[in-house]
């Protein structure tokens, strides 16, 4: 009888044999699995590969078929007089998606995204009288990330409501459609800077923009503005210095961070490098994106003097006074003393009484600045 280990050193060597033709390359069964395996990937390169052409093919098919975000816009709004309520809650989602404003004439600015369709929508019903409370608040649910931040700014002491508010529909009665808009918008300017690299040119542009809409809001019954029409315009006034910051982020900050003699100087600089200044990238976005026209002027023309009593006047005011209380977006030497940028660009029936309002402007930018900086 074989000892126990004899038969453990059988078995060993029989184990070391069939390991040893196993990884002979010449072995058959060896050969017949590696083909096998090669097979088999192959296959799974090839149906990847038909998948890839199908998604590429349908895209090309589909191109000259996508509607422009203005029709997709006006086809939500009309969903809303219709009463597809089943639609109305999804379609803001399905325009963020499936849209992507580039056009020949935006060229790089395309890099600067839309708004969210929710804001997009409430900005393009200023010349509809028939909006109410409820239309309004489910635009405003259909978009999350949007009513939450709703909610967050309606129970802040920039209102000062007393008591929890709890629900869009609540926020909205008690804030009104026009300052809802208005503060839709404000919510949409600081989540595209938010999302911007954190760096001292976008936190100035975006206390520069509030610090306008303040003005502007405080001065705008003098020049005969609706408030909130005010503040989204004065808002959104620099939409162009974050086009052309997301188109060339390292050059426009390098320009951005440089000292000039002049506010003139700093558009001259824009134009030498990136073909066009601020005024004319946000009139280009403003228009692509389907925005109204009211809201186009004030982005193109916010740098132009005026003795007239309208928003463009207004804004201008609004953005030389931010710059004067030194919340310049770009630094220059021009800055003057308020009251005489008043008495300089303001209607003259118009001048004492916003030098008598200065004071109440400037704390209302610096409350503003306080409830919506990031």
């Amino acid at each position: 009888m074989r000892c126990r280990n004899s038969v453990a050193a059988d078995r060993s060597d029989t184990q070391i044999k069939q390991n040893k033709d196993s990884e002979d390359p010449h072995n058959p069964e060896r050969k017949a699995c590696g083909r096998a395996v090669l097979e088999a990937e192959g296959n799974l390169f090839k149906n990847i590969l038909r998948r890839l052409i199908r998604v590429f093919a349908r895209r090309d098919a589909a191109a000259d078929k996508t509607p422009s975000l203005a029709a997709a816009l006006q086809a939500r709004e009309a969903e809303t007089t219709t009463g597809t309520q089943d639609q109305y809650q999804t379609r803001g989602a399905e325009i963020l998606e499936s849209h992507q404003v580039e056009t020949e004439e935006l060229g790089p600015l395309a890099k600067l995204p839309p708004f969210a369709p929710v804001v997009m929508s409430l900005l393009r019903l200023f010349d509809r009288d028939d909006v109410t409370i409820e239309s309004v608040a489910n635009l405003v649910e259909s978009d999350p990330a949007i009513a939450s931040e709703l909610l967050g700014v309606a129970n802040s002491p920039l209102f000062g409501f007393r008591g929890g508010i709890t629900s869009p529909t609540h926020a909205i009665a008690l804030l009104g459609i026009e300052r809802t808009k208005s503060l839709a918008t404000a919510l949409a300017m600081r989540s595209m800077m938010n999302g911007a690299p954190r760096t001292a040119v976008v936190r100035r542009l975006w206390i520069h923009s509030m610090a306008t809409a303040a003005i502007a809001q405080e001065f705008a019954a003098a020049f005969g503005v609706p408030h909130d029409l005010a503040h989204i315009a004065a808002i959104m006034h620099d939409l162009g210095r974050m086009g052309l910051l997301a188109a060339h982020p390292t050059k426009y900050a390098q320009l951005a961070l440089a000292a000039y003699n002049s506010e003139p100087d700093i558009r001259a600089e824009e134009r030498a490098q990136f073909g066009m200044d601020h005024c004319h990238a946000g009139l280009l976005l403003a228009r692509a994106w389907g925005l109204p026209e009211v809201l186009w002027k004030a982005a193109e023309c916010h740098h132009e003097a005026s003795a007239r009593r309208d928003l463009v006047s207004l804004v201008h005011l609004g953005c030389r006074l931010a710059d004067d209380l030194m919340f310049q977006a770009i630094r220059y030497e021009g800055p003057q003393d308020p009251v005489a940028t008043i008495e300089t660009c303001a209607p003259e029936a118009l001048r004492g009484d916003l030098t008598d309002r200065l004071e109440a402007a400037k704390a209302s930018a610096l409350k503003m600045i306080e409830s919506l900086d990031f």
